[in-house]
């Protein structure tokens, strides 16, 4: 007879539940392949550190290759230390599941951000949003450049930037989040065929369409979040995931100054170069975009 598939419900974390050297707090949110607590270490004389601790969740850690890929990526992103990007802290195995821990930003995301501000019918500020833009530009940059221990670039791919992996803390520090599906272009453990990573409203078009990415996928996904951020809505939206892959690829988004009539016409010419469909047409690296701005 064999046994019912496992629940990740099943498996969820207790309040004062141990995770190697971590005491879980709460959780966070749970996803399709990891779930997310807050957590602390402790040591001598009082010391304590609160993190963010992901962890594998039990029917994916039955998967040798899935753990293998989540290792590889925890350790790559280990290796990423940069004012605008969470670090990274620890990688370790507590009863035969895998997790790591990164450093918990006590703040909001981006996507908060704009909908407290959507909400108050009030725009965010250009300069905070640019400076949102900017912060996230700066990490990507440093993420883009990784090179390996041979010197030779990673060609290091985030895939997932989006509002809400765009922490703002309540001190003024913007930090990248979530390198989790992070993806060296020399990495042995290659995403399949006709797997998306990421989320569909921040896609680009090669990544809707399963083509290999590279470091301008990333800026043009950078694109949708100053679009929103600096307009008050995403370019790209529909009633289905298809329909906004459709207009992704093929075009159809407005322009910004279509939706915010006294639109920055310099301003609006980054964003539409950002959101070229071809990555020829688009900025070469974060470091330009950053020099325009």
């Amino acid at each position: 007879m064999n046994p019912e598939p496992r629940t990740p419900a099943l498996f969820e974390l207790p309040r004062g539940a141990r995770v190697g050297k971590y005491e879980i707090l709460r959780k966070l949110a749970t996803g399709g392949m990891a779930e997310i607590y807050l957590a602390r270490s402790t040591g001598t004389a009082g010391f304590e550190k609160i993190v963010v601790l992901k962890r594998i969740l039990p029917s994916q850690a039955e998967d040798p290759q899935f753990v293998a890929m989540f290792l590889e990526e925890a350790r790559l992103a280990a290796t990423l230390h940069h004012p605008n990007i969470a670090d990274v802290h620890d990688v370790g195995e507590d009863n035969g599941t895998y997790f790591f821990t990164m450093e918990y930003v006590y703040g909001q995301d981006a996507r908060v951000v704009r909908h407290e501000t959507r909400r108050r019918n009030e725009p965010i500020p250009l300069p905070v949003a640019l400076a949102i833009v900017s912060g996230a530009a700066a990490a990507l940059g440093h993420a883009h450049a990784k090179k390996g221990p041979d010197g030779k670039p990673l060609g290091l791919v985030h895939r997932d930037v989006s509002a809400s992996n765009i922490m703002l803390s309540y001190d003024g520090a913007i930090k990248l989040v979530d390198f989790g599906i992070a993806r060296a272009s020399t990495s042995n453990h290659k995403t399949q065929t006709g797997t998306l990573k990421g989320k569909v409203p921040y896609m680009s078009p090669e990544q809707c369409k399963g083509f290999p990415l590279d470091r301008r996928s990333d800026l043009f996904s950078l694109g949708i979040v100053m679009f929103e951020l600096t307009t008050g809505q995403r370019p790209f939206r529909g009633n289905s995931d298809f329909a906004i892959m459709d207009m992704i690829v093929n075009g159809g988004g407005p322009k910004p100054s279509e939706v915010v009539a006294d639109y920055p016409p310099e301003l609006e010419r980054i964003v539409i170069r950002l959101l070229e469909r071809k990555p020829d047409d688009r900025y070469a690296t974060a470091e330009d975009l950053i020099a325009d701005l």
